[in-house]
């Protein structure tokens, strides 16, 4: 019964638009078509919603109607008839949720109003303002039942990918570790995110993402969806344990280049006439790093830096200031930064950062994959 009925349909529209000059559809297309709307009635599949042309005016009509207007309102408000509110209400519960968001963003509300679609005489003072309240966040709960899922998923996988970040960027050579705070220079902005500081005389490291105050729910998620993830704890103990170990090398550099140099570790010329240090220690732990049980040696050179004072440089980068005082105090400084370098560069103990540096980072990497792993899943599922 039915395959003759399709078959009449199809050939009345393909007669009629043959018959007019202007063959359109063919008789295979339009089979498919009536097929899939059959297909979708028979099967309970819902008929996707035809996307609007005017985005604007389907969220100015959003907008009216999350202000308390009704439907007849709205129709009226925005000369259009009372179906079409309906179809851009279901338009909208139906379109993805990524889609969604960006229709209603606070930019696009902001740009719909400033476009006129409402004039003067459609809307009058305290509507207009009830217009001008309406944020993204109302418009979403209303009609989004996904809004605070995605919401949930959105919050994992921000704090996913600042854990993630800070693990790519933890270094021997992070500011937290090797900055000087006392000179008033630094520290300046950790890469990896992370805070020392002391309790009870024993070092305490942080990393910022562990201060959001949904953190610990978030780990819990984590050990929950990735057992692998318990090894945060350890690796934690790792990590404390490597900077702990860094700056313990730093302090007692600095002190070294102070006391062998006679000059003060300090961001501004001290009184009195007397040079300073202000990036040497640094310097020094950071040419060890990089050189470790080699025999490259620094090279420096000293600059004048006007008629009173003279820096102290690595050669070719008059920018990186290591010093600063009389001639005759950089000269000393250079031999002392180059025999500490050399020395330090021999160092079993930076052989050790080194080698944890390593270690620190092959523990890391499972987490990261883990990390990764949620990511994935929270992008996916918004």
């Amino acid at each position: 019964m039915i395959a003759p009925v399709f078959f009449a349909i199809c050939s009345s529209f393909a007669l009629f638009y043959w018959t007019k000059g202007i063959f359109l559809l063919t008789i295979k297309q339009i089979c498919h078509s009536v097929s899939f709307l059959w297909f979708c009635l028979v099967f309970g599949r819902e008929v996707p919603v035809e996307a609007p042309t005017d985005i604007d005016k389907c969220l100015a009509i959003l907008v009216l109607l999350r202000t308390g207007c009704n439907h007849d309102d709205v129709a009226g408000i925005m000369h259009c008839a009372k179906a079409t509110v309906g179809k851009v209400e279901n338009w909208f519960k139906q379109i993805p949720y990524s889609m969604a968001v960006e229709v209603c963003s606070e930019t696009a509300i902001k740009e719909m109003i400033s476009l006129d679609i409402f004039t003067s005489d459609q809307l009058d003072k305290k509507l207009l303002q009830k217009v001008e309240r309406i944020t993204p966040g109302i418009i979403l709960r209303y009609y989004r039942t996904d809004h605070l899922v995605s919401l949930r998923q959105q919050e994992t996988m921000d704090l996913a990918v600042r854990l993630r970040s800070s693990m790519s960027n933890i270094s021997a050579k992070d500011w937290s570790i090797c900055g000087l705070a006392d000179t008033g220079s630094s520290p300046q902005i950790s890469e990896a995110g992370l805070t020392l500081g002391k309790d009870r005389g024993e070092l305490m490291v942080k990393l910022s993402v562990e201060m959001d105050q949904s953190f610990p729910l978030f780990m819990a998620r984590l050990t929950a969806f990735l057992p692998e993830s318990g090894s945060y704890d350890r690796w934690r103990e790792s990590l404390t344990g490597f900077v702990r170990m860094c700056r313990n090398m730093v302090c007692e550099i600095q002190s070294k280049s102070q006391a062998a140099t006679g000059l003060s570790l300090s961001k501004y010329l001290p009184t009195g006439g007397k040079g300073h240090l202000t990036a040497t220690p640094r310097y020094i732990y950071e040419f060890a790093l990089d050189n470790y049980a080699s025999e490259k040696q620094p090279v420096l050179e000293i600059l004048e830096h006007d008629p009173k004072h003279w820096i102290l440089v690595p050669e070719g980068i008059p920018e990186y200031m290591l010093a600063m005082g009389s001639k005759d105090e950089m000269e000393k400084c250079e031999k002392v930064t180059s025999s500490l370098s050399v020395q330090y560069a021999k160092d079993g103990r930076i052989g050790r950062i080194v080698a944890n540096a390593q270690q620190l980072k092959e523990q890391t990497a499972p987490l990261q994959t883990a990390l990764s792993a949620v990511i994935k899943k929270a992008a996916g599922d918004s």
